[in-house]
């Protein structure tokens, strides 16, 4: 590699934001125990989409979601993307989500960095509409 190409690699790797991520790779434990007494799997799923929302609202869950496509029914495998200080408290996250913790599933924990990406962001104040992506919510007025 030459000198120049080896400084333009370098400068590029210098200027890219990063933003330490754990990839939370779920998928179905062949093995499972059985669902604890008094549990039942609608109660476990309301549990499961509780705890993601919980961690979306405090800013850790950078993106979650099953492995299937549009019209397919989930096969019970999925990710969780995660921001953590490192991969103890990226285990402690995953660990704590119902279906792992009922031994359901199995947890890999993989460590990403986002350095690239965009998320297309359009708020219009006087229309009460938000876009981000592809999706559209109405804005409603407080009456605070």
């Amino acid at each position: 590699m030459s000198e120049d190409l080896a400084q333009q690699v370098a400068a590029l790797s210098t200027k890219l934001s990063r933003e330490q991520c754990y990839l939370l790779m779920m998928k179905p434990n062949p093995d499972a125990p059985l669902l604890p007494p008094g549990i039942s799997r609608e109660q476990l799923r309301i549990r499961h989409h509780e705890y993601l929302v919980d961690l979306e609202r405090l800013g850790i869950i950078f993106a979650a979601g099953p492995f299937a496509d549009i019209g397919e029914k989930p096969s019970g495998s999925g990710m969780i993307i995660v921001r953590a200080k490192n991969r103890e408290e990226a285990a402690r996250i995953g660990g704590q989500e119902p279906y792992t913790q009922t031994g359901l599933r199995l947890m890999e924990i993989i460590p990403w960095q986002r350095t690239e990406g965009s998320i297309r962001l359009e708020l219009r104040l006087a229309d009460g509409v938000l876009k981000i992506d592809e999706r559209t919510y109405h804005l409603q007025k407080s009456d605070d």
